[in-house]
């Protein structure tokens, strides 16, 4: 537990001999003893509400490419002997729990405990707290290679996500300071496990969010998996699978908006999915597929999975599909043939965001929303049918309503794309 008047290391819990027995121990005359002692007795139940929320809430964003829970199970461990690892987990707590109370209006409150102190000043100062520890120890050779500040860093990050939207409009501030640990830590994660592996696997897949909302490229050294199980096709675990991935999306949009933009090398990103698809496991079709009733309202097809990985495989897949289609350079600039084209493309991009979009709607996989918002923000525009139209508009809604993520500006933007002059779907 913390001791907020000392440096921020955690005391050690007072032991009892309650603490192998049940939460309220009972003597010989069956008078209660003291409660076994909590990790954060000295503290507002506030702070262990945040806790618990990031295990129960967050953490699965985290901890959907990794078996093995690490942001569950060993990051709030660690936390109770390291401040800035702890301060971003309450950082991202407090945030995301006053956002989704107030959007939802109600008190903030959770298990059953009100927070009246809970907003954003207090989520300001953990996460003042948790930039101020970082930034003393991000000039340290030593330092830097903690594994629990590179945690500490791409949590910190999901907070600037909540800030930015979903237009692509931040000064990525955190993006710079987890880019410090990781490029120290980029190695020894490709040879170890652990915390250290799935905080470098979240902080890629944040930095490949941005890059494609913001249409840049990728700016994080992928030098380290080169040699890697990552860059192979072997047969593997469904993790690595996903990795594999995601790893390929940064090539992807290091083509669409890098330098190298040869017919060449826009064959060889195709032929890696195409070979991706027919080598991963069958692991990776899905429980049930059903597509949408074309006589009917709905116009995303239903399809489960049974691992939040896969459906974050298939996402990123989809997503780097759409962007392959939208940059491939056989397509005319100019000519007779350049009409059909466009329109060819267009269909199969709409047909992928249609899939991305199926995939959000039919599992609970906690990013799997944002990932459709992604593709609808970017490529809703070429929809103009309105009822498919008012369909991407709700999953943008959704966002807000489920994650407490803000869309608006994307909202506001297909408004006018669409020409809806402010009119809200009905």
């Amino acid at each position: 537990m913390l001791d907020s008047a000392s440096n921020g290391k955690p005391s050690s819990p007072q032991s009892s001999s309650s603490h192998a027995s049940s939460p309220i121990s009972q003597t010989k005359s069956n008078q209660p003893v003291d409660l076994p002692q909590s990790f954060w007795s000295d503290k507002e139940a506030q702070d262990a509400c945040l806790m618990r929320y990031f295990v129960e809430e967050l953490a699965p964003w985290f901890d959907t490419c990794d078996a093995a829970k690490n942001f569950a199970l060993i990051a709030p461990q660690r936390a109770k002997s390291c401040p800035p690892l702890l301060y971003a987990i309450f950082s991202a707590s407090a945030r995301h729990l006053s956002r989704r109370q107030i959007i939802n209006g109600n008190e903030i409150l959770f298990a059953g405990k009100k927070l009246p102190s809970l907003g954003e000043e207090r989520a300001l100062e953990y996460q003042s707290l948790c930039i101020s520890h970082l930034m003393s120890l991000s000039g340290d050779t030593t330092e830097v290679q903690d594994e629990n500040l590179l945690a500490a860093a791409v949590i910190l990050r999901f907070y600037e996500e909540y800030d930015a939207p979903l237009v692509g409009i931040d000064d990525e501030t955190y993006l710079r300071g987890t880019q410090v640990f990781l490029d120290a830590q980029s190695t020894a994660a490709m040879q170890s496990g652990g915390l250290r592996r799935a905080a470098f696997w979240v902080a890629f897949r944040q930095e490949w969010h941005r890059a494609f909302i913001k249409q840049r490229g990728f700016r994080f050294n992928s030098h380290c998996c080169a040699s890697s199980a990552y860059r192979s096709l072997e047969p593997v675990d469904d993790n690595t699978w996903t990795n594999r991935m995601v790893l390929h999306c940064t090539d992807v949009v290091d083509y669409c908006y890098g330098e190298d933009s040869s017919l060449a090398r826009y064959d060889e990103l195709w032929d890696y999915i195409l070979r991706w698809q027919s080598l991963v496991p069958s692991t990776f079709n899905p429980l049930y597929s059903r597509e949408p009733d074309p006589g009917g309202t709905e116009v995303f097809p239903e399809i489960w999975y049974l691992d939040d990985c896969i459906v974050t495989a298939t996402q990123h897949l989809l997503l780097a599909r759409i962007c392959l289609v939208a940059y491939d350079p056989r397509t005319p600039r100019m000519g007779p043939g350049r009409k059909d084209a466009v329109a060819k493309g267009e269909a199969e991009i709409k047909r992928n965001l249609f899939e991305l979009c199926g995939i959000a709607r039919s599992n609970k996989t906690a990013p799997a929303l944002v990932m459709a918002c992604m593709g609808v923000t970017m490529c809703g525009d070429i929809v103009t049918s309105r009822v498919e139209q008012e369909a991407l508009f709700d999953i943008l809604v959704k966002l807000e309503e489920v994650h407490a993520l803000s869309s608006s500006r994307a909202q506001m933007q297909l408004k006018e794309a669409w020409g809806w002059d402010g009119v809200m779907p009905t």
